[in-house]
């Protein structure tokens, strides 16, 4: 397995380009898993999506942020994270193309849970399509469990939260 590397998207042009890039193949293959048309363009999107990918630095500033795996100096994966008030951080968009999938994934959470501990979050969610049974699990394995809606939008979603730890940090006593 080649060497895999992860930074903040914000570090340099190409960084962000390749974060923008990330960010929508994950909403393109999101949309159509849950039964929506594939967008060939940002344009195609729905504004709240196009706003995002147009403004990715204002969604994921601090104390938040957005990183991008590489591997093989490629971009491969990336996670975000986006501050919600209260101790609360909710993880966005977690996507690793698919000749990379294998572990990238768990790098990645490893990256945004020790963000989150170490800017004092007590604590991170995520809501994910109901149809996407397979990220679902993966999340309930990485420690997950299933809430109430965190957010005030309707729940037609699978709403999950985790615990930050002092283990998250990287610390182990």
């Amino acid at each position: 397995m080649a060497l895999v590397g992860i930074v903040n998207a914000f570090a340099t042009p190409a960084t962000v380009k390749a974060a923008a890039d990330l960010v929508f193949e994950y909403l393109a293959v999101t949309r159509v898993e849950t039964g929506w048309r594939e967008p060939a363009t940002v344009d195609d999107l729905p504004p709240a999506l196009r706003r995002e990918l147009r403004e990715l630095a204002q969604v994921y500033r601090p104390p938040g942020g957005l990183w991008v795996a590489y591997r093989a100096g490629k971009p491969a994966g990336c996670v975000g994270l986006v501050s919600r008030g209260l101790g609360t951080a909710e993880v966005k968009r977690l996507y690793v193309r698919p000749a990379h999938r294998g572990g990238i994934g768990r790098l990645l959470m490893a990256c945004a849970h020790q963000h989150a501990a170490r800017n004092y979050f007590t604590r991170v969610v995520v809501s994910v399509e109901p149809e996407r049974t397979a990220v679902v699990e993966y999340y309930r394995r990485l420690g997950y469990t299933d809430v109430e809606p965190y957010d005030g939008f309707p729940s037609g979603m699978v709403n999950l939260r985790r615990p930050i730890t002092v283990r998250d940090n990287g610390f182990t006593s």
